[in-house]
Order: structure tokens, then sequence, then C-alpha cells
């Protein structure tokens, strides 16, 4: 005979009470999430209809939020920019793992190659670039800084870890020069497609790019027996 438990009329169902930590974690849950869809809701307007286009009002009705969430997680929207241009893995992905030793010319091309990939992966990236061209901007200039600092450690540690580039070589100017050249071919490639008469649209076209990085970085970082000596 199997009895059962009625409960009184009028009774209130039991309350499941949270400690503070589980409340804690909740909160934190919630907040995290949100943070994330506005930021990706900031990102989506900005692929759309660029900075023309971005203001706290529009992000919170493209988010379906009170905009004063806005104020709240980021203090406005320089904030916002501000922390997506400070999300390393929104601009490059992820990061390249150092190799001690490896030689500059490998680490230089490694560098560049990985960059581009993620460039023709990335429509917001591209279009920051193209903006900050023909529409610069004081929020565009103080995204490209908090980008660029964001991109520092990473590039450190790479480059601390390979092998020293040549004395007698200009480094920093020669990646700066093969960077504006990946940089306007990224571009290119969504615009137009091709490049001086090659389709750079197409694998073939990204694998003759990748195999003329490697030559350049190989013929221009190769240590000559002048630049071994100085270094002992």
């Amino acid at each position: 005979m199997t009895t059962s438990t009625k409960k009184p009329p009028g009774a209130q169902p039991k309350k499941v009470v949270r400690s503070s930590s589980e409340k804690a974690v909740g909160r934190s849950r919630d907040a995290e999430a949100t943070k994330k869809h506005i930021a990706a809701t900031t990102v989506q307007l900005l692929c759309e209809k660029g900075f023309t286009g971005l203001g706290v009002n529009a992000i919170a009705t493209a988010a379906g939020i009170d905009k004063q969430l806005i104020y709240y997680y980021f203090g406005g929207l320089d904030g916002l920019v501000r922390s997506l241009g400070a999300e390393l893995s929104l601009w490059l992905g992820t990061p390249l793992e150092p190799k001690v030793g490896e030689p500059y010319a490998e680490a230089s091309s490694r560098l560049l190659l990985e960059y581009v990939s993620a460039l023709r992966k990335n429509k917001l990236v591209l279009r920051l670039l193209a903006w900050e061209l023909v529409e610069p901007s004081e929020m565009l200039s103080e995204l490209e800084a908090t980008r660029a600092a964001a991109m520092v450690g990473w590039v450190t540690a790479l480059r601390a870890a390979a092998q020293p580039a040549p004395s007698e070589v200009d480094a920093p100017a020669i990646n700066a020069l093969l960077l504006a050249g990946l940089h306007y071919l990224s571009l290119r490639e969504q615009s137009i497609g091709s490049f001086a008469g090659m389709d750079i649209h197409s694998e073939e076209g990204h694998r003759r790019i990748a195999k003329a990085v490697e030559i350049i970085t190989a013929k221009v970082y190769v240590s000559t027996p002048t630049s071994r000596k100085s270094r002992k």
C-alpha cells in the first residue's frame, strides 16, 4: 500500500535557497554572457555600417538591451571599443607558439603568414584597415593603438625566443614593407580579387604569396660571416 503526502490547501512551494557563493557565480556568468553579447553585436554593427552607424543607442537596440548596461560594463562607447581592440583573439586568432632558437627568417615569415591568414578570415579587421586610410578618426586611432598594444606581447615573445636578425639588416623597415604589402593584397583580394595579373583570391594565389614571403625573408635575413662574427 502506498501512501502519498498531500500538501495542505494554500501551502506555498518550498523555496530553494542558494548560498551567497552560488549567487555570485550566477551573477558572474550572466555578466560575462551579457558583455560577450554586447561585444559581438558591436562587431556585427561595425562590419555592416562602419563607425558612422556606431553609437550606444544603436548597439543597445541591436543587442536588445538597456543602454545603461554598456555604461555599466564598459564605461561607454570608448571603453567598449577599447575592449574590442584589446582582444588579441579578435585580431589574430590563436597566437603562435614561440620556438627557442628559431632562425629569425623563419620566425618573421611564420608571423607574417599567420597574420595575413587571420586578416583573410576577419572582415572587421579588413574594414578597420580601410577606414584608417580613408576615414581617420579619434576612435579609430585609439582602436589602432589598442590593437597594436595587444599584439606587442605575442610578437615580442616570438622574436625573443628566436635568433636575432642579422645586424646589418634594418629588420623593422623590411618587416613594415612586407606587412604593408600583405595589408594591401588582403584588401585588394576582398574588392577586386586580382593584382598585377595574379589571381589573389584563389588558393593558388595564396600559395604563391606565401612562397614569395618565405623566399624574401630567407634571402634578406640570411646571416653573413660578418654579422655572425659581430655577435660573438
